[in-house]
């Protein structure tokens, strides 16, 4: 197989993200670099049109399988990887670990036709999103938008799946973790991508309040970032 690039680009600057990027962090006005890893031609091309129907996003290069990604020069160029979960030898979970093993700043969205039944590994392996192939277009993009802001883009399907699981939680008197009831509530609003912002905005509380729950939550989880927190709340069952 080989690697298939939509465009040629000669040069962009490098684009750094810590973990906990700030909405503010990147130039709203440039469109959100993508690089897009699919190994059906068909749904590839598909992808990429709905991506640049839209001036948000732009497809700096593609790929039919995470080898040929992780050779492709295009992918230091782009800003969110769209990965399908199923590929040809080295499927989605372990191309996104050697992606980010190389280019740690890249955040990388997860696409499935299977449900949530990736989620967890998708999480663990680092991706910061997870979305469901049937996605609509503005869905997509909406998602490229806020991985490359520093969210954790899920599609509603899933949101509504992890909100029944919090509240299936909170209707089990027995919390094994000790989660007080701010925590629990702080821990369905980060399985929803919400940022730290938009958490003490809804719960009436300062954002280093947020923080230092979470903080809690971290360490009562034995897990030291809001990914990993996720999908362990989804192992055990809280969300």
């Amino acid at each position: 197989m080989t690697t298939s690039n939509a465009h040629s680009f000669d040069s962009y600057d490098n684009h750094r993200d810590d973990e906990h990027v700030s909405v503010s962090a990147r130039d709203e006005s440039k469109p959100v670099r993508v690089f897009l890893i699919e190994d059906h031609p068909v749904v590839r091309e598909g992808t990429r049109r709905l991506l640049e129907f839209d001036d948000g996003a732009t497809v700096v290069g593609e790929a039919d399988s995470g080898e040929n990604a992780l050779v492709s020069p295009a992918l230091g160029l782009a800003e969110v990887v769209l990965c399908d979960v199923m590929l040809p030898g080295m499927d989605g979970i372990e191309t996104t670990k050697s992606i980010l093993g190389k280019y740690p700043h890249l955040r990388v969205v997860m696409l499935s036709s299977f449900g949530d039944s990736y989620l967890s590994a998708a999480l663990e392996a680092g991706a910061c999103g997870y979305l469901l192939k049937r996605s609509s277009g503005d869905e997509l993009v909406r998602a490229v938008k806020d991985a490359a802001s520093g969210g954790a883009p899920l599609s509603p399907a899933l949101n509504a799946l992890l909100v029944n699981r919090y509240r299936e939680l909170q209707s089990n008197k027995g919390d094994a973790l000790g989660l007080s009831e701010r925590q629990a509530q702080v821990l369905q609003m980060v399985a929803r991508g919400e940022t730290t912002k938009k958490i003490a905005e809804d719960l009436f509380l300062s954002p280093a309040t947020v923080k230092r729950e979470l903080r809690h939550v971290f360490d009562l989880m034995g897990v030291n970032n809001r990914a990993h927190a996720v999908s362990e709340a989804q192992r055990r069952g809280l969300i």
